[in-house]
Protein backbone atom coordinates (compact mmCIF):
# COMPACT_ATOMS: atom_id res chain seq x y z
CA UNK A 1 0.00 0.00 0.00
CA UNK A 2 1.75 3.44 -0.95
CA UNK A 3 2.54 5.64 1.94
CA UNK A 4 0.85 8.39 -0.03
CA UNK A 5 -2.55 6.71 0.13
CA UNK A 6 -4.79 9.13 2.54
CA UNK A 7 -6.20 6.24 4.18
CA UNK A 8 -2.72 4.37 4.99
CA UNK A 9 -2.39 4.95 8.41
CA UNK A 10 -5.80 3.35 9.11
CA UNK A 11 -3.57 0.45 8.29
CA UNK A 12 -0.62 1.03 10.05
CA UNK A 13 -2.06 3.18 13.51
CA UNK A 14 0.81 1.23 15.77
CA UNK A 15 3.47 3.34 14.70
CA UNK A 16 2.50 6.42 17.25
CA UNK A 17 1.42 4.16 19.80
CA UNK A 18 -2.59 4.64 18.89
CA UNK A 19 -3.75 0.80 18.83
CA UNK A 20 -7.07 1.79 17.43
CA UNK A 21 -7.47 -1.19 15.58
CA UNK A 22 -7.74 -3.75 18.52
CA UNK A 23 -9.74 -1.15 20.88
CA UNK A 24 -11.51 0.52 18.33
CA UNK A 25 -12.26 -1.58 15.17
CA UNK A 26 -12.45 -4.75 17.43
CA UNK A 27 -9.55 -6.46 15.00
CA UNK A 28 -7.50 -7.99 17.99
CA UNK A 29 -8.45 -9.13 21.39
CA UNK A 30 -5.78 -6.79 23.46
CA UNK A 31 -3.80 -3.74 22.80
CA UNK A 32 -0.71 -5.51 24.03
CA UNK A 33 0.09 -6.57 20.31
CA UNK A 34 3.31 -6.78 18.60
CA UNK A 35 2.43 -4.62 15.30
CA UNK A 36 4.61 -6.25 12.51
CA UNK A 37 4.41 -3.38 10.42
CA UNK A 38 5.83 -0.38 12.76
CA UNK A 39 9.18 -0.09 11.74
CA UNK A 40 7.55 0.77 8.05
CA UNK A 41 4.86 2.71 9.79
CA UNK A 42 7.41 4.81 11.71
CA UNK A 43 8.89 5.43 8.40
CA UNK A 44 5.77 6.30 6.45
CA UNK A 45 4.76 8.60 9.45
CA UNK A 46 8.16 10.53 9.37
CA UNK A 47 7.26 11.53 5.54
CA UNK A 48 6.03 14.80 4.63
CA UNK A 49 4.00 14.35 1.84
CA UNK A 50 2.20 11.22 3.32
CA UNK A 51 1.74 13.11 6.40
CA UNK A 52 -0.15 15.71 4.48
CA UNK A 53 -1.95 13.10 2.72
CA UNK A 54 -3.31 11.81 5.94
CA UNK A 55 -4.18 15.40 6.50
CA UNK A 56 -6.32 15.91 3.73
CA UNK A 57 -7.70 12.18 3.95
CA UNK A 58 -9.25 12.79 7.27
CA UNK A 59 -11.90 15.10 5.09
CA UNK A 60 -12.98 12.24 3.22
CA UNK A 61 -13.52 9.81 5.79
CA UNK A 62 -15.43 12.44 7.84
CA UNK A 63 -17.40 13.16 4.38
CA UNK A 64 -18.58 10.08 3.73
CA UNK A 65 -19.03 8.64 6.95
CA UNK A 66 -21.47 11.81 7.85
CA UNK A 67 -23.51 11.91 4.44
CA UNK A 68 -23.34 8.07 4.83
CA UNK A 69 -26.84 5.92 4.40
CA UNK A 70 -25.28 2.66 6.84
CA UNK A 71 -25.74 5.39 9.59
CA UNK A 72 -27.89 8.08 8.41
CA UNK A 73 -30.30 5.99 6.31
CA UNK A 74 -32.39 4.61 9.65
CA UNK A 75 -32.15 7.48 11.61
CA UNK A 76 -33.65 10.24 9.16
CA UNK A 77 -36.63 7.36 7.98
CA UNK A 78 -37.20 6.90 12.00
CA UNK A 79 -37.22 10.32 12.36
CA UNK A 80 -40.34 10.69 9.10
CA UNK A 81 -38.71 12.93 7.80
CA UNK A 82 -37.50 10.90 4.26
CA UNK A 83 -39.29 8.01 4.12
CA UNK A 84 -38.58 4.51 1.89
CA UNK A 85 -39.72 1.11 2.82
CA UNK A 86 -36.85 -0.26 0.91
CA UNK A 87 -34.69 -2.49 3.60
CA UNK A 88 -31.45 -1.17 1.91
CA UNK A 89 -29.49 -0.08 5.69
CA UNK A 90 -31.69 -1.82 7.51
CA UNK A 91 -34.54 1.61 6.53
CA UNK A 92 -37.51 -0.71 6.87
CA UNK A 93 -36.64 -2.68 9.77
CA UNK A 94 -36.01 0.64 11.63
CA UNK A 95 -38.37 2.65 10.54
CA UNK A 96 -41.37 0.20 10.45
CA UNK A 97 -44.14 1.37 12.94
CA UNK A 98 -46.76 -0.37 15.06
CA UNK A 99 -50.47 -0.74 13.52
CA UNK A 100 -51.79 2.46 15.62
CA UNK A 101 -49.38 4.39 14.01
CA UNK A 102 -48.15 5.74 17.09
CA UNK A 103 -45.38 3.32 17.78
CA UNK A 104 -41.78 2.19 16.67
CA UNK A 105 -41.49 -1.12 18.51
CA UNK A 106 -37.98 -1.77 17.04
CA UNK A 107 -34.92 -0.96 18.68
CA UNK A 108 -31.53 -0.83 17.82
CA UNK A 109 -30.08 -4.78 16.87
CA UNK A 110 -26.98 -4.14 18.69
CA UNK A 111 -25.71 -8.18 18.88
CA UNK A 112 -23.41 -10.26 16.97
CA UNK A 113 -26.05 -12.38 14.89
CA UNK A 114 -28.31 -9.50 13.75
CA UNK A 115 -28.26 -7.87 10.52
CA UNK A 116 -29.55 -4.49 12.19
CA UNK A 117 -26.08 -4.46 13.85
CA UNK A 118 -24.21 -2.37 10.65
CA UNK A 119 -26.29 0.70 11.37
CA UNK A 120 -24.21 1.30 14.82
CA UNK A 121 -21.16 -0.02 13.42
CA UNK A 122 -20.68 2.33 10.51
CA UNK A 123 -20.52 5.47 12.57
CA UNK A 124 -18.51 4.06 15.23
CA UNK A 125 -15.63 2.72 12.49
CA UNK A 126 -16.34 6.11 10.31
CA UNK A 127 -15.55 8.58 12.93
CA UNK A 128 -13.14 6.52 14.64
CA UNK A 129 -10.89 6.21 11.31
CA UNK A 130 -11.01 10.09 11.13
CA UNK A 131 -9.80 10.64 14.65
CA UNK A 132 -7.12 7.62 13.94
CA UNK A 133 -6.07 9.54 11.03
CA UNK A 134 -6.10 12.92 12.61
CA UNK A 135 -4.20 12.03 15.96
CA UNK A 136 -1.33 10.68 13.81
CA UNK A 137 -1.28 14.25 11.75
CA UNK A 138 -1.01 15.88 15.02
CA UNK A 139 1.47 13.21 16.53
CA UNK A 140 3.84 13.87 13.90
CA UNK A 141 3.43 17.30 13.96
CA UNK A 142 3.39 17.94 17.74
CA UNK A 143 5.57 15.63 19.22
CA UNK A 144 7.77 14.22 16.45
CA UNK A 145 7.96 17.91 15.12
CA UNK A 146 7.69 16.89 11.15
CA UNK A 147 7.79 20.26 9.27
CA UNK A 148 5.22 19.90 5.95
CA UNK A 149 7.57 21.62 3.20
CA UNK A 150 7.34 24.82 5.42
CA UNK A 151 5.47 26.35 8.23
CA UNK A 152 2.76 26.99 6.43
CA UNK A 153 1.82 23.90 5.26
CA UNK A 154 2.46 22.25 8.46
CA UNK A 155 0.21 24.57 10.28
CA UNK A 156 -2.61 23.71 7.51
CA UNK A 157 -2.15 20.07 7.84
CA UNK A 158 -2.28 20.91 11.84
CA UNK A 159 -5.21 23.00 11.88
CA UNK A 160 -6.99 20.45 9.65
CA UNK A 161 -6.38 17.56 11.49
CA UNK A 162 -7.33 19.16 14.73
CA UNK A 163 -10.54 20.10 12.95
CA UNK A 164 -11.37 16.77 11.57
CA UNK A 165 -10.38 15.43 15.47
CA UNK A 166 -13.71 17.33 16.27
CA UNK A 167 -15.68 16.28 13.53
CA UNK A 168 -14.92 12.78 14.53
CA UNK A 169 -15.72 13.73 18.61
CA UNK A 170 -18.81 15.51 17.77
CA UNK A 171 -20.13 12.89 15.31
CA UNK A 172 -19.73 10.28 18.56
CA UNK A 173 -21.11 12.42 20.95
CA UNK A 174 -24.73 13.14 18.30
CA UNK A 175 -24.94 9.60 17.98
CA UNK A 176 -23.32 6.90 21.01
CA UNK A 177 -24.06 7.30 24.88
CA UNK A 178 -20.63 7.15 25.17
CA UNK A 179 -16.94 6.82 23.46
CA UNK A 180 -13.13 7.20 23.48
CA UNK A 181 -11.54 10.70 23.75
CA UNK A 182 -8.36 10.17 21.86
CA UNK A 183 -5.77 12.95 21.00
CA UNK A 184 -2.00 12.69 20.58
CA UNK A 185 -0.76 12.82 24.06
CA UNK A 186 -3.31 10.06 25.28
CA UNK A 187 -1.97 7.09 27.30
CA UNK A 188 -3.62 3.16 25.74
CA UNK A 189 -3.18 1.70 28.67
CA UNK A 190 -5.69 3.66 30.78
CA UNK A 191 -8.15 4.63 28.24
CA UNK A 192 -11.49 3.72 28.93
CA UNK A 193 -15.25 5.33 27.94
CA UNK A 194 -16.21 9.19 28.38
CA UNK A 195 -19.75 9.76 28.87
CA UNK A 196 -21.64 11.21 25.66
CA UNK A 197 -21.14 14.83 27.73
CA UNK A 198 -17.55 14.70 27.94
CA UNK A 199 -17.34 13.67 24.37
CA UNK A 200 -19.28 16.85 23.39
CA UNK A 201 -16.87 18.80 25.72
CA UNK A 202 -13.71 17.31 23.69
CA UNK A 203 -15.50 17.91 20.71
CA UNK A 204 -16.20 21.40 21.14
CA UNK A 205 -12.74 21.99 22.56
CA UNK A 206 -11.10 20.27 19.59
CA UNK A 207 -13.39 22.68 17.44
CA UNK A 208 -11.78 25.76 19.90
CA UNK A 209 -8.40 24.46 19.34
CA UNK A 210 -9.11 24.22 15.41
CA UNK A 211 -10.47 27.69 15.02
CA UNK A 212 -7.61 29.77 16.94
CA UNK A 213 -4.94 28.11 14.70
CA UNK A 214 -6.50 29.01 11.85
CA UNK A 215 -7.35 32.30 12.61
CA UNK A 216 -3.47 32.85 13.17
CA UNK A 217 -2.38 31.04 10.18
CA UNK A 218 -2.81 31.76 6.45
CA UNK A 219 -3.84 29.00 3.96
CA UNK A 220 -5.76 27.45 1.90
CA UNK A 221 -6.36 24.50 1.49
CA UNK A 222 -5.91 22.03 -1.92
CA UNK A 223 -9.29 21.80 -3.79
CA UNK A 224 -8.53 18.15 -4.07
CA UNK A 225 -9.08 17.69 -0.59
CA UNK A 226 -12.63 17.74 -1.05
CA UNK A 227 -12.50 16.71 -4.34
CA UNK A 228 -13.50 20.45 -5.82
CA UNK A 229 -13.41 23.13 -3.28
CA UNK A 230 -10.38 25.43 -1.59
CA UNK A 231 -11.30 26.98 1.86
CA UNK A 232 -8.73 29.55 2.83
CA UNK A 233 -8.12 29.84 6.55
CA UNK A 234 -10.47 32.50 7.75
CA UNK A 235 -13.43 29.98 5.91
CA UNK A 236 -11.90 26.84 8.21
CA UNK A 237 -11.70 29.09 11.43
CA UNK A 238 -15.57 30.06 10.77
CA UNK A 239 -16.77 26.39 9.79
CA UNK A 240 -14.80 25.29 13.07
CA UNK A 241 -17.24 27.52 15.05
CA UNK A 242 -20.10 25.98 13.56
CA UNK A 243 -19.70 22.63 14.00
CA UNK A 244 -19.05 23.55 17.88
CA UNK A 245 -22.69 25.71 17.81
CA UNK A 246 -23.62 22.51 15.96
CA UNK A 247 -22.68 20.49 18.65
CA UNK A 248 -23.91 21.81 21.04
CA UNK A 249 -27.32 22.23 19.56
CA UNK A 250 -27.66 18.75 18.22
CA UNK A 251 -26.47 17.15 21.14
CA UNK A 252 -29.98 16.95 22.80
CA UNK A 253 -31.50 13.83 22.91
CA UNK A 254 -34.91 15.03 24.48
CA UNK A 255 -36.59 18.54 24.59
CA UNK A 256 -35.64 18.42 28.59
CA UNK A 257 -32.10 18.60 27.47
CA UNK A 258 -32.43 20.91 24.96
CA UNK A 259 -33.41 23.53 27.40
CA UNK A 260 -30.16 22.92 29.12
CA UNK A 261 -27.70 23.44 26.08
CA UNK A 262 -25.68 26.72 26.93
CA UNK A 263 -27.47 28.43 24.15
CA UNK A 264 -25.10 31.58 24.97
CA UNK A 265 -22.20 29.99 23.80
CA UNK A 266 -24.07 28.67 20.47
CA UNK A 267 -25.13 32.08 19.92
CA UNK A 268 -21.24 33.28 20.03
CA UNK A 269 -20.41 30.17 18.26
CA UNK A 270 -22.88 30.58 15.39
CA UNK A 271 -22.41 34.23 14.93
CA UNK A 272 -18.75 34.02 13.82
CA UNK A 273 -19.96 30.79 12.19
CA UNK A 274 -20.09 29.93 8.39
CA UNK A 275 -23.16 32.64 7.74
CA UNK A 276 -21.61 35.77 9.38
CA UNK A 277 -20.27 38.88 7.74
CA UNK A 278 -19.90 39.00 3.99
CA UNK A 279 -17.97 35.98 3.18
CA UNK A 280 -20.81 33.54 4.03
CA UNK A 281 -20.49 29.85 2.27
CA UNK A 282 -21.15 26.32 1.94
CA UNK A 283 -18.84 23.37 2.98
CA UNK A 284 -19.15 21.39 -0.11
CA UNK A 285 -17.59 17.94 -0.95
CA UNK A 286 -17.85 16.43 -4.79
CA UNK A 287 -19.05 13.39 -5.40
CA UNK A 288 -17.46 11.33 -8.26
CA UNK A 289 -19.84 8.37 -8.58
CA UNK A 290 -19.57 7.08 -5.10
CA UNK A 291 -16.04 5.67 -6.15
CA UNK A 292 -14.49 7.00 -3.54
CA UNK A 293 -16.74 10.89 -2.48
CA UNK A 294 -19.85 10.01 -1.77
CA UNK A 295 -23.23 11.92 -1.14
CA UNK A 296 -24.48 8.62 -0.48
CA UNK A 297 -27.73 10.34 1.69
CA UNK A 298 -29.05 12.40 -1.70
CA UNK A 299 -27.85 9.76 -3.99
CA UNK A 300 -30.72 8.00 -2.37
CA UNK A 301 -33.19 10.20 -1.17
CA UNK A 302 -32.64 13.31 -4.14
CA UNK A 303 -33.47 10.53 -6.34
CA UNK A 304 -37.52 9.59 -7.18
CA UNK A 305 -36.95 5.73 -7.06
CA UNK A 306 -34.75 5.85 -4.05
CA UNK A 307 -36.80 7.66 -0.72
CA UNK A 308 -39.63 10.02 -0.68
CA UNK A 309 -40.44 13.35 1.87
CA UNK A 310 -41.81 11.64 4.71
CA UNK A 311 -45.67 12.25 4.48
CA UNK A 312 -45.56 14.52 7.90
CA UNK A 313 -43.25 16.67 6.22
CA UNK A 314 -44.90 16.97 3.29
CA UNK A 315 -47.85 18.47 5.19
CA UNK A 316 -46.38 21.04 6.76
CA UNK A 317 -45.53 22.24 3.26
CA UNK A 318 -49.02 22.20 2.08
CA UNK A 319 -51.28 21.19 4.45
CA UNK A 320 -54.56 21.62 2.41
CA UNK A 321 -53.38 19.16 -0.38
CA UNK A 322 -50.91 16.88 1.66
CA UNK A 323 -52.01 14.59 4.48
CA UNK A 324 -50.29 12.41 7.10
CA UNK A 325 -50.35 9.75 7.24
CA UNK A 326 -50.68 8.55 3.53
CA UNK A 327 -54.39 8.24 2.35
CA UNK A 328 -55.98 5.52 0.17
CA UNK A 329 -55.45 6.81 -3.45
CA UNK A 330 -52.66 9.28 -2.62
CA UNK A 331 -52.21 13.00 -2.42
CA UNK A 332 -53.65 15.51 -4.32
CA UNK A 333 -51.13 17.88 -6.57
CA UNK A 334 -49.98 20.30 -3.95
CA UNK A 335 -49.96 24.27 -4.64
CA UNK A 336 -47.58 24.95 -1.66
CA UNK A 337 -47.61 28.85 -1.06
CA UNK A 338 -43.97 27.75 -0.49
CA UNK A 339 -41.92 28.15 -3.59
CA UNK A 340 -39.59 25.20 -2.60
CA UNK A 341 -42.55 23.30 -3.54
CA UNK A 342 -44.80 25.55 -5.21
CA UNK A 343 -46.95 23.32 -7.71
CA UNK A 344 -45.01 20.33 -7.25
CA UNK A 345 -43.87 20.10 -11.43
CA UNK A 346 -40.40 18.81 -12.10
CA UNK A 347 -38.50 18.13 -15.26
CA UNK A 348 -38.41 19.07 -18.94
CA UNK A 349 -41.86 18.91 -20.97
CA UNK A 350 -41.15 16.53 -23.69
CA UNK A 351 -38.77 13.74 -24.68
CA UNK A 352 -38.72 10.83 -22.94
CA UNK A 353 -38.55 12.26 -19.33
CA UNK A 354 -42.03 13.12 -19.34
CA UNK A 355 -44.27 11.77 -17.13
CA UNK A 356 -41.07 10.06 -15.56
CA UNK A 357 -42.26 8.71 -12.50
CA UNK A 358 -45.66 10.26 -12.87
CA UNK A 359 -43.91 13.82 -12.92
CA UNK A 360 -45.67 17.17 -13.99
CA UNK A 361 -43.80 18.80 -16.30
CA UNK A 362 -42.24 21.93 -15.15
CA UNK A 363 -44.38 24.89 -14.66
CA UNK A 364 -43.40 28.52 -14.05
CA UNK A 365 -44.50 27.56 -10.29
CA UNK A 366 -42.34 23.91 -10.14
CA UNK A 367 -40.76 24.16 -6.93
CA UNK A 368 -36.58 24.81 -6.17
CA UNK A 369 -36.71 21.59 -3.55
CA UNK A 370 -39.51 19.72 -4.01
CA UNK A 371 -41.44 17.64 -6.52
CA UNK A 372 -44.30 15.90 -7.21
CA UNK A 373 -44.84 12.30 -8.25
CA UNK A 374 -48.78 10.58 -8.91
CA UNK A 375 -46.40 7.14 -8.28
CA UNK A 376 -45.93 4.52 -5.27
CA UNK A 377 -42.54 3.04 -5.59
CA UNK A 378 -42.85 1.37 -2.03
CA UNK A 379 -44.10 -2.32 -1.64
CA UNK A 380 -47.40 -2.27 -0.46
CA UNK A 381 -47.25 -5.13 2.23
CA UNK A 382 -44.56 -2.82 3.82
CA UNK A 383 -47.13 -0.66 4.92
CA UNK A 384 -48.30 1.92 3.15
CA UNK A 385 -47.56 4.65 5.52
CA UNK A 386 -43.84 4.90 3.50
CA UNK A 387 -45.81 5.93 0.31
CA UNK A 388 -45.04 9.93 -0.60
CA UNK A 389 -46.49 11.42 -3.30
CA UNK A 390 -43.67 14.19 -2.63
CA UNK A 391 -39.95 13.75 -3.45
CA UNK A 392 -36.71 16.14 -2.65
CA UNK A 393 -34.74 17.16 -5.59
CA UNK A 394 -33.16 20.56 -4.40
CA UNK A 395 -29.57 19.54 -4.84
CA UNK A 396 -30.25 17.70 -8.10
CA UNK A 397 -28.33 20.55 -10.56
CA UNK A 398 -29.85 18.55 -13.62
CA UNK A 399 -33.07 19.30 -12.90
CA UNK A 400 -33.71 15.82 -14.85
CA UNK A 401 -32.45 13.13 -12.94
CA UNK A 402 -29.46 12.79 -14.88
CA UNK A 403 -27.61 9.98 -13.96
CA UNK A 404 -24.58 12.13 -14.50
CA UNK A 405 -25.58 14.34 -11.65
CA UNK A 406 -25.89 13.81 -7.97
CA UNK A 407 -28.75 10.99 -9.19
CA UNK A 408 -25.70 8.80 -10.39
CA UNK A 409 -23.47 9.91 -6.90
CA UNK A 410 -21.80 12.99 -9.37
CA UNK A 411 -21.31 16.67 -8.96
CA UNK A 412 -20.98 19.31 -5.47
CA UNK A 413 -23.36 19.63 -3.10
CA UNK A 414 -22.62 20.59 0.55
CA UNK A 415 -22.94 18.82 3.78
CA UNK A 416 -22.70 21.69 6.03
CA UNK A 417 -24.89 24.96 4.44
CA UNK A 418 -24.54 28.97 5.90
CA UNK A 419 -28.76 28.53 6.26
CA UNK A 420 -27.69 25.69 8.50
CA UNK A 421 -25.55 27.84 10.58
CA UNK A 422 -28.91 30.77 10.36
CA UNK A 423 -30.78 28.56 11.76
CA UNK A 424 -28.80 27.23 15.01
CA UNK A 425 -28.25 30.74 15.54
CA UNK A 426 -31.33 31.81 15.68
CA UNK A 427 -32.74 28.99 17.44
CA UNK A 428 -29.98 30.40 20.20
CA UNK A 429 -31.58 33.82 20.04
CA UNK A 430 -34.86 32.00 20.73
CA UNK A 431 -33.86 30.22 23.57
CA UNK A 432 -31.29 31.92 25.57
CA UNK A 433 -31.79 34.72 28.17
CA UNK A 434 -32.31 38.40 26.74
CA UNK A 435 -31.69 36.63 23.43
CA UNK A 436 -32.20 38.89 19.89
CA UNK A 437 -35.68 38.43 18.67
CA UNK A 438 -35.45 40.71 16.08
CA UNK A 439 -31.82 39.23 15.00
CA UNK A 440 -33.40 35.76 15.00
CA UNK A 441 -36.14 37.11 12.56
CA UNK A 442 -34.28 38.03 9.97
CA UNK A 443 -31.67 34.69 10.13
CA UNK A 444 -35.14 32.91 10.15
CA UNK A 445 -36.31 34.85 7.17
CA UNK A 446 -32.61 34.21 5.12
CA UNK A 447 -34.84 30.80 4.20
CA UNK A 448 -37.89 31.52 4.85
CA UNK A 449 -38.56 34.76 2.66
CA UNK A 450 -35.61 34.42 0.21
CA UNK A 451 -35.97 30.67 -0.25
CA UNK A 452 -39.52 30.27 0.66
CA UNK A 453 -41.50 33.64 -0.57
CA UNK A 454 -43.21 33.15 2.48
CA UNK A 455 -44.14 36.25 4.74
CA UNK A 456 -41.79 37.46 6.45
CA UNK A 457 -41.24 36.93 10.33
CA UNK A 458 -41.18 39.67 12.77
CA UNK A 459 -39.88 40.38 16.18
CA UNK A 460 -43.27 41.63 17.30
CA UNK A 461 -44.57 37.96 16.89
CA UNK A 462 -42.88 36.86 20.11
CA UNK A 463 -40.72 33.88 20.81
CA UNK A 464 -43.64 31.41 20.58
CA UNK A 465 -44.75 32.02 17.42
CA UNK A 466 -40.87 32.57 15.86
CA UNK A 467 -40.41 29.32 17.40
CA UNK A 468 -42.54 27.70 14.96
CA UNK A 469 -41.10 29.41 11.95
CA UNK A 470 -38.39 28.38 13.43
CA UNK A 471 -38.83 24.70 13.39
CA UNK A 472 -40.43 24.53 9.43
CA UNK A 473 -36.95 25.82 8.54
CA UNK A 474 -35.06 23.49 10.13
CA UNK A 475 -37.63 20.46 8.79
CA UNK A 476 -37.50 21.51 5.43
CA UNK A 477 -33.99 23.19 5.65
CA UNK A 478 -31.82 20.44 7.05
CA UNK A 479 -33.00 17.78 4.75
CA UNK A 480 -29.97 16.58 2.97
CA UNK A 481 -27.69 17.12 5.09
CA UNK A 482 -26.64 13.90 6.77
CA UNK A 483 -28.60 12.80 9.68
CA UNK A 484 -29.45 16.39 11.00
CA UNK A 485 -32.88 16.01 10.70
CA UNK A 486 -33.08 12.90 13.02
CA UNK A 487 -30.52 15.09 15.40
CA UNK A 488 -33.51 18.22 15.16
CA UNK A 489 -36.22 16.04 15.91
CA UNK A 490 -35.51 13.92 18.93
CA UNK A 491 -34.95 16.76 20.72
CA UNK A 492 -38.14 18.67 20.45
CA UNK A 493 -41.58 17.38 22.14
CA UNK A 494 -43.06 14.77 21.05
CA UNK A 495 -40.72 14.76 17.71
CA UNK A 496 -40.17 10.96 17.72
CA UNK A 497 -42.46 8.16 17.73
CA UNK A 498 -42.56 6.23 21.34
CA UNK A 499 -39.91 3.73 21.15
CA UNK A 500 -37.93 4.77 18.54
CA UNK A 501 -33.88 4.68 19.89
CA UNK A 502 -32.20 8.22 20.09
CA UNK A 503 -29.26 7.61 20.52
CA UNK A 504 -26.58 4.61 19.46
CA UNK A 505 -25.08 1.89 22.21
CA UNK A 506 -21.57 0.90 21.70
CA UNK A 507 -21.32 -1.81 18.95
CA UNK A 508 -21.08 -5.15 19.96
CA UNK A 509 -18.57 -5.86 18.33
CA UNK A 510 -16.57 -3.42 20.53
CA UNK A 511 -18.20 -4.87 23.62
CA UNK A 512 -17.28 -8.32 22.64
CA UNK A 513 -13.29 -7.37 22.70
CA UNK A 514 -13.63 -5.68 25.54
CA UNK A 515 -15.77 -8.62 27.42
CA UNK A 516 -18.19 -6.14 28.06
CA UNK A 517 -22.20 -7.04 28.06
CA UNK A 518 -24.35 -6.27 25.32
CA UNK A 519 -27.11 -3.38 25.93
CA UNK A 520 -29.02 -1.33 23.38
CA UNK A 521 -31.58 1.10 23.29
CA UNK A 522 -35.52 2.00 22.20
CA UNK A 523 -38.21 -0.19 21.46
CA UNK A 524 -40.78 -1.37 24.12
CA UNK A 525 -38.54 -2.86 26.53
CA UNK A 526 -35.25 -0.72 26.23
CA UNK A 527 -34.62 2.81 27.64
CA UNK A 528 -34.83 5.10 24.04
CA UNK A 529 -31.75 6.45 25.27
CA UNK A 530 -28.87 6.71 28.25
CA UNK A 531 -29.48 9.31 31.19
CA UNK A 532 -28.53 12.75 31.14
CA UNK A 533 -24.81 12.61 32.17
CA UNK A 534 -24.33 15.38 35.14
Amino acid sequence: MSPLDPNFSLRVRGAVGIALGALLLASCNSLDVENPNAPDATRALADPAAIEAVAGGTLRTWFNTWDGMEGGGPLVTMAQTYSASWNNFNMNFYSSIDGDGTRNSRPFQNDLASAGRTTMIAYWEGYYSTLSSAVDVLTAIRKNNLVIGNASNTKRAETIAQLMRGAALMGIALNYDKGYVIDENTDLAGLAYKTRKEVRDAAVAAFANAATLAAANQFTTPSAWTNGTAYTNTQIAALARTMAAMTLAYYPRTADENAQVDWNAVAQLASQGISSGTNRFDFIFTGDGCNSWCHEMLYWFNAFDGGRVSTRVAALLDPATQRHPYPAGGNPRPNSPDKRLGDGSFGPDDGDFAGYFGTIPKTARGGTDFVYSTEEIFRPDRGMYHQSNIGHIRYDRSGEQSPNGIYGGFGPAPVITRHQNDLVWAEAELRRSGGNLATAANLINNTRVDRGGLTPATAGEGQASLLQKLIYEQEVELLGLGAAPFYQRRRVANGLLTGTPREMPVPAKELGVKGDAFYTFGGASNPANSPTPP
